[in-house]
């Protein structure tokens, strides 16, 4: 069973600010919800931080109920601890055809070619035009489209219904098992906010469920929708 979790965190308490400033602290504490036998085979464990200027806001998508108190107690609001649903019904309405508006954290990254046609080198997309045009190469594997601009879209791009409304480098380190020394690690991360239609249904709820692109251990591919308001 597919949970969706929305968490508020206080920056007021010290493990809040702890967990706003450092993605590896978030993300073991996203982890440390679920029990520690769950792997992959059971579903992804996806998280993203949405920020706003009075608000910070944990949302996490997984493979069975979390124990939301991990973090509630520790950076959260005891009086206001958090809310779980069923993530299922929702994933279940999804129809091809469908018509969304979306919000999605990303790290838009592409290979830079190499000798003997294997991946080179991966490197961040940093314009927002480039990111635009690395969400809409995306679209179609994770069964949606970008819709067409309309002139009330404040769109990156003319001709897709999708902007870059925030974008962030996250550095923090990570414990390098080989070494003894951790590694620096540096994602630069987009939030796009557009309307799109789903292609195929099927795939679309994978994408929901299993995140888009990379980063998903630290905040990114986690995309939520709502419906269009008003109707197009």
């Amino acid at each position: 069973m597919s949970t969706f979790s929305r968490i508020l965190i206080n920056p007021q308490r010290r493990g809040g600010r702890k967990l706003l400033s450092n993605p590896q602290a978030m993300h073991a504490a996203v982890r440390a919800m679920f029990p520690p036998d769950l792997d992959e085979s059971a579903g992804r464990i996806l998280w993203r931080l949405d920020t706003s200027e009075h608000q910070h806001t944990l949302y996490v998508v997984g493979p069975e109920s979390p124990q939301r108190d991990v973090i509630v107690d520790q950076a959260g609001w005891t009086a206001r601890p958090g809310e779980t649903a069923d993530y299922q019904p929702l994933l279940d309405s999804l129809l091809s055809g469908q018509e969304r508006v979306f919000r999605l954290t990303a790290n838009p990254v592409r290979s830079l070619p190499s000798a003997g046609g294997k991946r080179g080198k991966v490197v961040p997309h940093v314009t927002p035009e480039q990111q635009v045009e690395w969400l809409a190469s995306k679209a179609s594997s994770n069964g949606f489209e970008i819709l067409e601009a309309t002139s009330e879209s404040p769109a990156a791009s003319p001709a897709r219904d999708a902007a870059v409304s925030r974008r962030t480098d996250l550095t923090f380190t990570r414990r390098n098992p080989q070494s003894s020394n951790p590694n620096l690690v540096t994602l630069r991360t987009a939030q796009f906010d557009g309307a799109l239609r789903i292609t195929d249904a099927q795939v679309f709820r994978r994408a929901l469920v299993e995140g888009i692109g990379r980063g998903r251990a630290y905040g990114c591919g986690l995309m939520t929708i709502a419906k269009l308001n008003p109707p197009r």
